[in-house]
């Protein structure tokens, strides 16, 4: 069964016509993109995922750089542009060479789990109220 259109969709219609009629005597061309992702962005977001993360560009292959570039353009072309930096970065990290390089860099790290939790709350500006102070300052040898 076909549907009537409803008075808001034919408000829609009308208004929409109205202002592509304005803006294509302003010069505007309708059937052109009014934005455009160029390749500098798509190269920033990819260092800031590394970065991220904490991999720097040489440890990488130059092919692999090359490939992700032209991936990213494929998922572009298929995802929603308005959100292409969560694309870009979703697309960088689910790469198994650049989850390799992750893990490994992982391994690398000797400091434990707790040095880790410190410099997160560090980061944060909240390490008074995370870490007592297990010093002789902390009043806990003081006799009760």
């Amino acid at each position: 069964m076909n549907e009537l259109p409803t008075l808001q969709q034919l408000e829609y219609l009308e208004v929409g016509f109205e202002v592509s009629k304005i803006l294509a005597r302003a010069g505007f061309s309708m059937d052109k993109p009014a934005f455009a992702i160029t390749w500098g962005q798509i190269a920033e977001e990819i260092a800031h995922t590394l970065a991220d993360h904490g991999l720097p560009p040489d440890r990488l292959e130059e092919d692999f750089l090359i490939g992700l570039a032209q991936g990213v353009q494929k998922v572009l072309q298929n995802d929603d542009v308005l959100f292409w930096r969560n694309s870009v970065r979703a697309y960088t990290t689910d790469q198994p060479t650049f989850m390799a390089l992750l893990s490994s860099s992982n391994e690398e790290d000797d400091e434990g789990s707790l040095t880790e939790q410190y410099e997160n709350v560090i980061r944060l500006g909240d390490d008074e109220a995370y870490w007592p102070d297990g010093g002789a300052s902390a009043d806990l040898f003081d006799e009760f």
